[in-house]
């Protein structure tokens, strides 16, 4: 009998073995989105099912949801939202839940970049300024900027965090990882990431037809400017919103609690007016929506 147990403890262990490495290492590739030379797509485990998309408009936003599930068992969703800015820039925002109890692994991929350049905003080091009223803000300056052939775009980070409640009740999300750096290979940038059990991870990039900056002085000013003034620039976007670290309290986990302020103060018009460059109007548009 117990021989038989140990056997039997030992298939199940193999046999989790196999389902294991297949849903982390076989993987396809989906197409998500298409605009001019822009093309997203989604590299996820084979395993995962990418279900039927959801589309849900509302004047100049438009959503698109995926149900993911895994073995028919739901996992979360993916969601690409299209935000048209009254300049015609593009904001492009996705978002990966994790609603299961099983960590899984993806890579949002985007494709074409091969003879691009690529300006990154992150090579300096990041200065960290402990603020009064609001600690360390821990986002950093967005990936940077990719010139291809029809399009300009400014990449945002990954960050995955999780929702919580403060002790006033009062619905936060705690930044548990942003990823910055992003590598490009064969004319692919990959942001790949795990994504915990009851996380979620938001990205966003901003696409335009015409030249973000004026001048490249005006973008490497920004890029400092913004490095030595954490709270000069909103680094975590979302189509609700910029989100902002909040002030912090007596509860601990206001530490690296994010929310969406109500009104989001800004010195894009500020710049915008110095210099007439396109990011900054757009910047300007996008938190007047």
């Amino acid at each position: 009998m117990f021989r038989k147990l140990v056997i039997l403890i030992i298939t199940l262990f193999f046999m989790a073995l196999i389902i294991f490495t297949a849903v982390m290492f076989l993987k396809n590739e989906e197409t998500l989105y298409t605009h001019e030379d822009v093309e997203l797509s989604i590299d996820k485990p084979t395993f995962i099912t990418l279900g039927e998309a959801q589309t849900e408009t509302n004047g100049n936003v438009t959503t698109d949801i995926y149900p993911l599930t895994f073995l028919t068992l739901s996992i979360g969703s993916l969601a690409i939202t299209e935000e048209i800015l009254p300049n015609g820039d593009v904001l492009l925002f996705d978002k990966v839940e994790n609603t299961g109890w099983m960590p899984f692994t993806f890579s949002l991929n985007r494709s074409g970049v091969e003879d691009a350049m690529i300006t990154r905003w992150n090579e300096d080091t990041m200065l960290q300024q402990e603020e009064e009223t609001y600690g360390t803000d821990a986002t950093r300056n967005p990936f940077g900027v990719i010139r291809s052939a029809d399009t300009e775009t400014l990449q945002g980070n990954i960050y995955v965090s999780r929702g919580l409640s403060l002790g006033n009740g009062e619905r936060v999300q705690e930044l548990r990882h942003e990823i910055y750096d992003f590598p490009v290979e064969e004319g692919v940038m990959e942001k790949s990431l795990w994504l915990p059990p009851k996380h979620q991870s938001e990205s966003w990039m901003l696409i335009s037809s015409e030249a973000l900056f004026d001048s490249p002085e005006t973008e490497t000013d920004w890029v400092q400017f913004t490095n030595a003034n954490r709270r000069a620039q909103f680094n975590w976007l979302t189509p609700d919103g910029p989100r902002q670290k909040m002030a912090i309290t007596d509860d601990l986990r206001t530490e690296l609690a994010y929310t969406i302020p109500e009104q989001a103060q800004s010195v894009y018009p500020e710049w915008f007016e110095n210099t007439s460059s396109r990011f900054f109007e757009s910047m300007e548009q996008y938190l007047a929506e």
